[in-house]
């Protein structure tokens, strides 16, 4: 019996992933301005993965890496705010879902302080059970480790829990901690009919 919803971030939640691609890639170029880093490769093969592995799969390590990561994480903390609004569709499907006695959590690949800010953002934070960041779990997705990591500290079991997630690497990893998932393809995608849908409410 499901019990628990767990939601993405960018993608599901917050329409963020235009935004992280472009604070991604100003600080790979401003650090390495000669770099061939371009939007269609990292949609193709960076998409959703968090920055220091998009910076590991481009092969850039060690001091370089680190002063690109600080400068994504500064470009996102200092810019994040003017995207982020109160979402009343989202805050709809959070109050009913609860009434319907419904947990609500968030797993994603996004460092903690980030996921805070947009769900509180979006005024939503308050009926989440549960957050999972990538500083939470020693992997991130598609690993299962941050739905394992779920699991394990608040106490559920993958059949309990519908996982919605936008990217392949977030449905490769839903799916392998044993959960049920329900793919969508955009925060557009998420209504409250496609969930109790999957749910059989």
């Amino acid at each position: 019996m499901i019990t628990s919803i767990v939601f993405d971030l960018d993608g599901v939640l917050f329409d963020g992933c235009d935004f992280h691609a472009k604070m991604f890639i100003e600080a790979v170029l401003t650090i390495l301005p000669d770099h061939t880093l371009t939007r269609e490769f990292h949609d193709q093969e960076l998409n959703a993965l968090p920055t220091k592995y998009k910076l590991k799969k481009l092969g850039i390590q060690s001091e370089i890496s680190d002063r690109i990561y600080a400068l994504k994480q500064q470009l996102t903390a200092t810019r994040i705010g003017d995207s982020i609004r109160p979402d009343k569709k989202v805050q709809d499907i959070c109050v009913k879902l609860q009434a319907l006695g419904y947990k609500i959590f968030c797993v994603s690949n996004s460092i903690r302080s980030t996921v805070e800010a947009c769900l509180s953002g979006m005024e939503v934070k308050e009926y989440f059970s549960g957050i999972i960041s990538n500083e939470d779990a020693s992997a991130p997705k598609p690993s299962p480790e941050p739905y394992l990591t779920l699991y394990r500290l608040h106490g559920l079991s993958a059949s309990e829990c519908l996982v919605l997630e936008d990217s392949e690497y977030g449905i490769q990893s839903a799916r392998a901690s044993g959960a049920h998932v329900l793919p969508v393809r955009d925060c557009a995608d998420v209504t409250l009919e496609k969930i109790l849908g999957a749910l059989g409410v």
